[in-house]
């Protein structure tokens, strides 16, 4: 018998491709939202993913040194809330003449709240219980993460290594993505709860 050649194939990423695949994959869950309520928690996850994934490219600069700590192990990378926090030091962005820190606004800084600490963290590290999570409020979250993602790779400056093609599709997630949670029923019935209650406490 003659010998069966394999042509090797091989799994390439970088932290730019690795953030862009999260971004892809929170793009594919929120078109499912409609039809499948827990297409949230990968809405979740795949958001947390791109944002940590970004902040990680837009404040490594040009060394995997400053993203990455010394342990007994070996290099870990830095944190979430470590990366964000360097995000937003004006000192630690300014890389280029034309870089950019990031300024979260209240809403913001909230939601980011909310999708690491009170969704990300518990669907990553599930204790065994019976969890039922309202989701008006998941829509809006999505949108102020977006924002900071896109603010993140394509706005700071830093992330170089982003290719031409790259930076279209990241421009086009977001842009569908945000037209999508906008136009869903979720986000459509949290507006008019929300101006109601003001109208009631008014």
């Amino acid at each position: 018998m003659s010998q069966i050649k394999v042509k090797e194939k091989w799994l390439r990423l970088t932290e730019e491709t690795n953030a862009l695949d999260y971004l892809e994959k929170a793009f594919y869950y929120i078109r499912e939202t409609e039809g499948s309520i827990i297409a949230w928690k990968w809405v979740i996850l795949s958001l947390f993913g791109a944002l940590y994934g970004f902040a990680i490219c837009a404040c490594k600069g040009s060394s995997p040194d400053w993203v990455t700590c010394k342990t007994k192990k070996g290099r870990k990378l830095i944190g979430f809330d470590e990366a964000l926090k360097i995000c937003q030091d004006p000192n630690r962005m300014k890389m280029f003449i034309f870089s950019k820190h990031l300024k979260l606004s209240k809403n913001q800084k909230e939601s980011i709240r909310k999708l690491h600490k009170d969704y990300r963290n518990y669907f990553e590290h599930y204790i065994p219980t019976t969890w039922s999570i309202e989701v008006h409020g998941m829509p809006q979250i999505a949108l102020d993460v977006l924002a900071v993602i896109r603010f993140l790779a394509l706005e700071t400056g830093n992330c170089t290594c982003l290719t031409k093609t790259q930076i279209k599709r990241i421009k086009s997630i977001v842009f569908q993505s945000k037209k999508i949670l906008k136009k869903s029923f979720l986000y459509t019935e949290a507006r008019q709860i929300t101006k109601f209650k003001k109208l009631t406490d008014s």
